[in-house]
C-alpha cells in the first residue's frame, strides 16, 4: 500500500505476504510500485497476524513504524533482524505470541533506545534483544 505518493518522497507500507505459510520474510528498504520507487516505512497492523510457520523476519532500513499486532500469534518466529536505525513506534501486542526463545537483533548503536520501544509489546520475558 502506498502511504505517501509524493514524487521523490513516495512511501509504502507492508500489509502481509502472499501466503500465510511463508517461513521467511524480508522487508526491503524500498520497492517499485507502478514505476514509482517507494521507501518501505511501515509494517501495517496485523500484517503478519497468525502466520504460524513464519520463522525469520528481516526488517529493512527505512521502517519507522510497526503496527498493532503485526506479528501477533507467530509462534514459530525465532529470529527478528531489525536493520532500521529510525524505528520510532511499535504498536501494542505487535510481538504477542512469538516464540519464547526468539532473538531480536537490532543495530548496536540503537540497542538501548530499541529496548524501550520494544518493551511490553506482548513478547515473553525470555525473548532476547541484542
Amino acid at each position: 500500500i502506498v502511504t505517501n505518493p509524493a514524487q521523490g518522497k513516495a512511501q509504502a507500507a507492508v500489509t502481509g505476504a502472499k501466503s500465510k505459510s511463508a517461513k521467511t520474510v524480508v522487508i526491503p528498504p524500498a520497492v517499485t510500485l507502478n514505476g514509482v520507487k517507494c521507501k518501505v516505512t511501515e509494517i501495517s497492523a496485523k500484517a503478519f497476524y497468525k502466520f504460524k510457520k513464519l520463522r525469520k523476519v528481516t526488517i529493512g532500513a527505512n521502517v519507522t513504524k510497526i503496527g498493532k499486532q503485526a506479528f501477533y500469534g507467530d509462534s514459530a518466529l525465532k529470529s527478528l533482524n531489525v536493520r532500521t536505525k529510525s524505528l520510532k513506534s511499535v504498536g501494542s501486542k505487535a510481538l504477542k505470541g512469538i516464540n519464547k526463545k526468539a532473538v531480536i537483533k537490532v543495530p548496536s548503536s540503537k540497542r538501548a533506545a530499541y529496548k524501550k520501544v520494544l518493551k511490553n509489546k506482548g513478547q515473553s520475558s525470555t525473548v532476547n534483544i541484542k
